[in-house]
């Protein structure tokens, strides 16, 4: 059924897909390789290596918003373009930090798969916030298809968690579309 199997970056991305929708879970490739950075060139635009800087550069932060201002223009809303006060940012090849005093969010490449078996390279990404002066998380399951050069790239969240100290809450399916107030296109 599927093309090419996933390429698991990292060991989360089994964690990471375990308690999505059965829908969702049917679309993730059945076979799956292993990333073995050795073999990969730090030139080619869809090698893991180059996820940081890409991300960083390409990346449309959209997928923070909720309601409507996640329909708003994505041109111009990357974290290379938009860069906080104090902001460090870590390029570690597959993950992205970015940091300032206040939080610390977390970009890393689970996966480089087919979503929808076109021949497309798409990502698996998991995101994370954390808020340095409450106690306050939240992590983004995301799908970023179709990475190609030189073009904003969006994402669709596929799952979140919020959590204020231990008070948690999972979203996924019908809840993920109330929390983020739009309706995601899986």
């Amino acid at each position: 059924m599927f093309g090419e199997p996933a390429t698991v970056v990292s060991d989360k991305y089994f964690s990471a897909t375990r308690d999505l929708p059965e829908e969702l879970q049917d679309k993730l490739p059945s076979d799956v390789i292993y990333y073995e950075p050795q073999k990969s060139s730090a030139l080619d635009y869809y090698s893991p290596k180059q996820f940081s800087k890409t991300a960083y550069n390409n990346l449309s932060l959209n997928f923070l918003w909720t309601g409507e201002q996640h329909s708003l223009p994505i041109n111009g809303t990357t974290y290379a373009a938009m860069p906080s006060s104090g902001q460090k940012t870590v390029h570690r090849g597959t993950e992205l930090t970015i940091s300032n005093e206040f939080s610390k969010e977390t970009l890393k490449l689970l996966a480089i798969l087919d979503w929808e078996n076109t021949g497309s390279k798409d990502w698996l990404v998991l995101y994370s916030f954390e808020s340095l002066v409450q106690p306050e998380t939240s992590t983004r399951l995301l799908l970023v298809r179709d990475v190609q050069p030189g073009r904003t790239l969006t994402a669709t969240v596929l799952s979140a968690s919020e959590c204020f100290g231990n008070n948690c809450q999972e979203y996924s399916g019908y809840k993920l579309s109330e929390f983020l107030e739009y309706e995601p296109a899986f």
